[in-house]
């Protein structure tokens, strides 16, 4: 094929000549862990495996564009434990607690057109999980899956909103729409700008951009997006491109065809934010010849070591990467307690399920979080998200209604071991709970099972804030 043709491929034309070519992924994301491409190379040997306990981790598989599959087949690496896997479709769980060995397990389902695919680990107690094959069918038989295309390169921005670890640049290529880079000067982000250092030089033909923040719809219209952006190579003279106010992405075509290995993209206007000043960009790919091109750059693992060491001898030590459920199941619990997990990736997710007689509610809160203070016995940390709200309710006489909300959640957390309270603090701190709004979270204590010696055996700890407040225990 003609670069050329590649070319007007990439941008939506002659998109039948590319039909015969394995289908590229748009993303290939893990929750932690290293090694997702592992799932594609037919090696059943190699494959990814998560940060800690395996529980609520997984792998998203988004694509370019919508894909006509009707069944998964999956496989744990050669000589890894069983594990269970759940399979969400378009963002929605399609299956759950499937069991997934050494043989291939096939998953089927009415065909679907499906722009991602999300496999989700649930617990295999302490062993050491690795999922080793993913194969996407269509009419029962494999298609062929490439990993998304990328080349190494560093990062640095004009500047960073505090904190860093939840707004880095290095959020531009990470293939999550939900993270991005925020700057941190004081006025609207005119101005501000980021430098692309590549490892070789690439010609590029086109941008593909995620403007504002994506992570909400909320998040995008309360954040400033770049109107108006500049492009410049090795130091040469800018090039303007107008950007789109709108969600999802969208191609920049250049003028001509630009190459080098220093690219730099400053902003020179912007969409103000209906309540914040600052401009986020969520995601940024290259085009070139070939089609999108994105970035591979070290200040990922660089910050996870950062905040490693950061944590040595915290209350936060023991709680990082593994999933802890909350110890007293409420009236109102669907048999699934409330699950909480902090990955030392800088992202942190809780799960929150109820029911009453005519109306049940599923919440998702998920995002970045960050260290305020890891010194005991109570740690600080501040988490950045949104909140997903799924409430159901049925009518014997009519059918049952759904309503879907997604705002910006999180805020301060205090953090504490209950060991590391002690007996007299963690039973004033019940006391005071048992009179309020937290009474069911903590109604189980003191009874056979959960008294404070329990809890202490369990590592048992609290945590308290606007986002959550709860008694937690590992599973």
């Amino acid at each position: 094929m003609s670069r050329r043709l590649a070319f007007l491929a990439t941008l939506g034309l002659g998109s039948a000549a590319l039909a015969a070519n394995p289908i590229t992924l748009q993303t290939l994301t893990p929750t932690s862990g290293t090694g997702a491409e592992l799932l594609l190379d037919g090696n059943p040997a190699t494959g990814w495996s998560p940060e800690g306990d395996p529980s609520e981790e997984g792998v998203l598989l988004r694509f370019e564009k919508p894909v006509p599959l009707d069944g998964v087949v999956l496989r744990t690496c050669t000589g890894a434990p069983e594990l269970e896997a759940a399979l969400y479709l378009n963002g929605a769980e399609a299956m759950s607690d499937e069991k997934v060995g050494a043989e291939e397990k096939t998953l089927k389902f009415a065909r679907k057109e499906l722009r991602s695919l999300f496999v989700r680990l649930h617990s295999t107690g302490d062993a050491k999980a690795c999922l080793g094959e993913v194969k996407l069918l269509q009419g029962g038989k494999p298609l062929a899956v490439n990993a998304p295309r990328t080349v190494a390169g560093r990062l640095e921005a004009s500047s960073v909103l505090s904190p860093a670890d939840a707004y880095h640049p290095g959020f531009l290529f990470d293939g999550r729409l939900d993270f991005g880079w925020a700057e941190g000067s004081k006025g609207p982000g005119t101005g501000e700008s980021f430098t692309l250092t590549l490892e070789a030089p690439v010609e590029v033909v086109a941008l593909e951009l995620w403007n504002g923040y994506q992570r909400s719809a909320d998040h995008f219209q309360k954040n400033a997006r770049a109107k108006t952006v500049a492009l410049s190579v090795d130091g040469g003279a800018p090039v303007s491109l107008a950007v789109k106010d709108a969600n999802g992405v969208q191609t920049l075509k250049l003028p001509a065809p630009m190459k080098g290995r220093v690219w730099k993209l400053a902003v020179e206007e912007v969409y103000p934010g209906k309540r914040y000043p600052d401009m986020v960009l969520s995601e940024l790919r290259l085009v070139d010849a070939q089609g999108p091109l994105g970035v591979r750059t070290a200040d990922a693992a660089e910050r996870q070591r950062t905040l490693e060491a950061g944590l040595t001898g915290s209350p936060l030590e023991k709680v990082i990467n593994h999933r802890w459920s909350g110890r007293c199941i409420t009236n109102n619990d669907i048999n699934d307690p409330r699950r909480f997990k902090l990955r030392t990736n800088n992202t942190f997710v809780y799960y929150d399920n109820n029911a009453a007689e005519e109306t049940s509610v599923s919440e998702v809160l998920d995002g970045a979080w960050v260290v305020k203070n890891a010194s005991g016995p109570w740690a600080s940390v501040e988490l950045f998200g949104r909140r997903h709200r799924s409430e159901t309710n049925w009518d014997p006489y009519a059918d049952s209604t759904t309503k879907d909300t997604v705002r910006i959640a999180g805020g301060k957390l205090e953090v504490a071991r209950v060991a590391d309270l002690g007996r007299q603090e963690f039973e004033k701190l019940v006391a005071q709970w048992s009179k309020g709004t937290q009474a069911d979270k903590v109604r189980c204590v003191g009874e056979q099972g959960n008294t404070y010696d329990d809890l202490v055996k369990a590592d048992a700890f609290v945590v308290r804030g606007t986002a959550v407040t709860d008694l937690f225990s590992a599973e």
